[in-house]
């Protein structure tokens, strides 16, 4: 017999579970649904609830905002108040269906006709009528019925059901059923809709308008589905993260315990304050983690939320309450999509690569890259006086004393230009660097035998100069857009040794602030003979002195606060050359030893950070590009290195 053969359990224990979990309940009472409003958000609340809860939070109702109770969204009451919200009638049929489970046994229909009680046994979907076994044999054959499915009825709520809810009506006109749907106005409508207000708009059956738009909110499941996954995989990527910062913080706290013993009073020191910053960077990125944590299981809530009652819309609603919902669901598909996008997982390399080059006391430091910088057109030997890192490009900038050529070369160590001349105002000018720094969006060369410092643009336009009276050799940037430097004459008098400043933005000639000429009794230049490179600090700036084999850190005034002259006495300076420093303002500079030394502001030693053992021949200059590693130009390789110093 046709119907009698239907599958009903699995719709049976879909329907099921939709109705005995907490859907048909207000989450405001937390008891069934009375008069269930909807929001734009897609939560319903009884209307009762819903005005007690507005009035708590938004005393005005004639313009109130109030918070959904559930997704926390700002929701603007409608002009004709609380009550012009939609009626959640997907609910209501479900509540009508619930109720009348509990009902009494149903009597057959068509014995009732005949004054008859009989016991119904089946439902026939096509009428809507309970009929008995017997009526229902006989409705299976007739002619007029013979294609009407007729279902069995179960103890478990299924499909059978569901379908002898009753069609809704129209709320404007009281009985009328919902005949055709409107779209211009996108609503089903009765007979009664169309003769009064939708007389000369576009119509459309209500099966054919159900499916369109059924299909368009199955489209945007897809959609949130997505974000929902891909909250999900940034959910157990937080947890994964936080796990693996704290494993990897407790076996940096045990190899910092276990070395502590073997290092000097000094480096103990310096270990606890490292421990506090990284206790501090861990910390940091745990709490944001946590933050985002929470922020994303609120929104994993609200689209889940949403997932749930537009999946059950699609999988149980009739048409008419598809047509009904399918525009607010739509609108809310709109917001969350657009809301939630897609997001950049934590980004945790900067924080890695922390915790696997620290501490740099125990680690051997890794060479990443090297290069030769010697070409067939060189004259002379290569001499790489200066080394700096464009911050715009990552290209790294390298100036050859001896042939009289600024090279530029990407951060793998291919060349993109080498220049023996550069232009001012139409006018040639010839590069003769010693030394090359950074300052700010410039790039600043200092001219030994021309006398000059050279403020270039990135596109190694001069775009302004100044003349020395002696040939220029270090040079560094200080605050206020000026920069320092050194003027070397290399006689037995030493006379034209001195420090200078100049002003970037003013353009004024250098200014001394010590010099041979003015200033040959200060205490510095009693101590100093070759100061070929300078570094400035905080407040405070350091000069090396490769004749005396000795760096003084002095104050910007000249005086000398303090002095490095190497490790210890077993183990000196030797020939200091460039310098650079650190994020902690550590000094770190190459010796003629083939050792990059760091330095305290205090002039104490720290550590080695590269030797000889680590492949560094007779290094001169020196510098930190943006990832915090360290590049060296050596003297008698003519070549390039990078080192990862964190």
């Amino acid at each position: 017999m046709k119907g009698f053969k239907m599958a009903t359990s699995e719709l049976g224990s879909s329907l099921k579970e939709i109705l005995t979990q907490d859907f048909l309940c207000c989450q405001i009472c937390m008891d069934e649904f009375d008069t269930p409003k909807m929001l734009p958000c897609l939560h319903s609340y009884c209307l009762k609830c819903l005005s007690q809860y507005v009035k708590q939070t938004a005393p005005d109702l004639a313009d109130a905002v109030f918070l959904c109770p559930t997704c926390r969204q700002e929701i603007q009451t409608p002009p004709g108040g609380l009550e012009s919200f939609p009626t959640n009638f997907f609910i209501v049929s479900l509540l009508d269906v619930m109720r009348s489970q509990k009902d009494a046994t149903k009597k057959c229909d068509t014995c009732l006709l005949d004054s008859t009680e009989s016991e119904a046994s089946s439902i026939c979907l096509d009428c809507n009528n309970y009929i008995c076994k017997k009526c229902a044999e006989f409705h299976c054959k007739t002619k007029f019925t013979v294609n009407h499915q007729v279902v069995e009825l179960t103890d478990d709520l299924s499909i059978t059901v569901l379908k002898s809810k009753k069609e809704p009506t129209c709320q404007k006109h009281e009985n009328k059923n919902l005949e055709l749907f409107c779209i211009q106005c996108e609503t089903p409508v009765c007979m009664k809709c169309i003769a009064q207000d939708h007389n000369k708009h576009e119509l459309s059956e209500m099966e054919t308008a159900a499916v369109e738009r059924k299909e368009k909110i199955t489209s945007g499941l897809d959609g949130l589905k997505e974000d929902v996954e891909e909250l999900d995989k940034r959910l157990t990527s937080a947890v994964d993260t936080m796990d693996m910062i704290k494993e990897r913080k407790e076996k940096i706290i045990q190899a910092l315990e276990a070395t502590e013993e073997k290092l000097k009073e000094e480096i103990h020191n310096q270990r606890l304050e490292i421990q506090q910053d990284f206790e501090t960077k861990c910390k940091a990125e745990e709490k944001q983690i946590l933050a985002e944590k929470d922020t994303d299981e609120c929104k994993l809530g609200i689209l889940q939320s949403t997932l749930d009652f537009a999946g059950k819309i699609v999988a149980h609603g009739k048409d008419v309450e598809i047509l009904q919902l399918h525009k607010q669901i739509s609108h809310r598909f709109g917001e969350l999509i657009l809301g939630v996008g897609r997001y950049h997982l934590t980004n945790i390399v900067q924080l890695n690569a922390m915790l696997l080059g620290f501490p740099l006391f125990l680690k051997r430091p890794q060479l990443l890259l090297e290069f030769n910088t010697k070409t067939e057109n060189d004259i002379n030997q290569p001499w790489l006086s200066g080394v700096a890192v464009s911050p715009s490009t990552r290209n790294i900038i390298v100036a050859d004393h001896t042939n009289g050529k600024l090279m530029l070369y990407n951060n793998q160590g291919i060349l993109i230009k080498s220049l023996k001349q550069l232009w001012h105002n139409m006018q040639p000018m010839t590069v003769k660097p010693f030394d090359v720094a950074i300052l700010g969006k410039h790039i600043a060369l200092a001219q030994y035998a021309d006398k000059q410092i050279l403020i270039l643009d990135n596109d190694f336009k001069v775009q302004s100069y100044c003349t020395t009276a002696y040939n220029c050799t270090g040079i560094t940037p200080l605050q206020n857009a000026e920069i320092m430097i050194t003027t070397t004459v290399r006689t037995i008098w030493n006379k034209g040794n001195g420090i200078y400043k100049f002003n970037l933005i003013n353009k004024n000639p250098p200014t001394p602030v010590l010099d041979t000429e003015t200033s040959f009794k200060h205490t510095l230049w009693t101590e100093v003979e070759m100061p070929d490179y300078v570094l400035g600090l905080n407040n405070s700036f350091v000069v090396s002195d490769s004749s005396k084999d000795i760096l003084h850190i002095c104050d910007m005034e000249g005086n000398i606060l303090h002095t490095y002259e190497g490790k210890d006495e077993d183990d000196p300076l030797s020939e200091p050359q460039g310098m650079c420093k650190d994020n902690h303002d550590n000094i770190i500079v190459a010796d003629r030893k083939n050792r990059i030394h760091l330095v305290s502001q205090k002039g104490d030693f720290i550590a080695y950070l590269v030797t000889e053992k680590d492949g560094l021949e007779k290094p001169c200059a020196v510098t930190l590009n943006l990832d915090g590693d360290l590049v060296v130009t050596e003297y008698n390789s003519h070549k390039v290195k990078v080192f990862k110093y964190q």
